[in-house]
């Protein structure tokens, strides 16, 4: 039995960097969003373990086998698999697609080696995989606070929206552009605002990220491309610490439209609808 999922693409609506810990880490408060654009991880029990990537290869470290390595040691039982991963999203790009792997992964395994793990069982493990992990678990509309692994879910948003997605080809170090945040700049807390303004039904203009300035600060190429962009699209705004930018429309005519102005520049770009989550 083999079992084919897709793994979805997140979105930060909004960033808030809201503290700083003694140890270095920062707490977030944000609204996140999974997206149409995916990974699709197949998966079969087999007596040995086989892994495959198709597409572009993984650099750094492979998610997938992490979580697998943490579900087998809570369990005390070896989990023999063929994975083949066929990767879509962008890598360090800011759209979360190793840890939407991961989940994947995790909620595969969960039903097909008859594991019975409960949500809670399945958020630890998570948790100790990624911080943004527990929220690909079921996705959606949610709020992450804490380090990004405290997750709530929120109503979902308006399934007609469409989000015109733009990945430049800039390279943004996540460590660094952390280190580089001091707090002598206060939030915007857009978080909040985005939270009411979904249960009125109205939320122009109001997405944003903390980080974005930082990562632009940081590195000259992801500057250039904002320029670029928002020449064309205004009201792109970054997810994660980048290099994907986004905006929101109301319509599919609408986000076509600005995937139109924006094919010139030659970046990556996709109109995608937004994924609820999980049942």
């Amino acid at each position: 039995m083999a079992l084919i999922l897709p793994a979805y693409a997140k979105l930060n609506l909004t960033l808030d960097v809201v503290g700083r810990r003694p140890n270095g880490y920062h707490d977030i408060d944000s609204v996140m969003q999974t997206i149409s654009l995916h990974d699709l991880l197949w998966i079969e029990r087999t007596d040995c373990r086989v892994f495959e990537v198709v597409g572009t290869p993984i650099e750094g470290e492979n998610l997938i086998l992490k979580a697998a390595r943490e579900l087998e040691g809570r369990l005390s039982r070896a989990l023999p698999f063929t994975i083949r991963l066929f990767k879509r999203i962008p890598m360090g790009a800011g759209l979360g697609g190793g840890s939407a792997d991961a989940a994947a992964f995790l909620n595969a395994a969960n039903a097909l080696y008859g594991l019975q793990l409960q949500s809670e069982q399945l958020i630890e493990i998570a948790t100790d995989v990624g911080q943004d992990v527990p929220f690909f678990l079921r996705g959606g509309t949610a709020r992450a606070t804490g380090l990004g692994a405290t997750v709530s879910a929120l109503p979902a948003i308006n399934p007609g929206w469409r989000f015109l997605v733009v990945s430049p080809p800039a390279q943004v170090a996540t460590r660094t552009v952390y280190e580089a945040v001091d707090g002598a700049s206060p939030s915007a807390r857009r978080t909040p605002a985005l939270i009411e303004a979904l249960k009125r039904g109205s939320v122009t203009g109001m997405f944003g990220n903390d980080l974005e300035a930082v990562t632009r600060r940081l590195f000259p190429a992801m500057d250039e491309a904002v320029e670029w962009l928002q020449r064309a699209v205004p009201s792109v705004a970054m997810t994660g610490t980048g290099a994907t930018l986004f905006a929101v429309f109301p319509s599919r005519r609408d986000a076509e439209a600005a995937l139109a102005a924006v094919r010139p520049i030659g970046y990556p770009a996709w109109v995608c609808r937004p994924v609820p989550a999980a049942a």
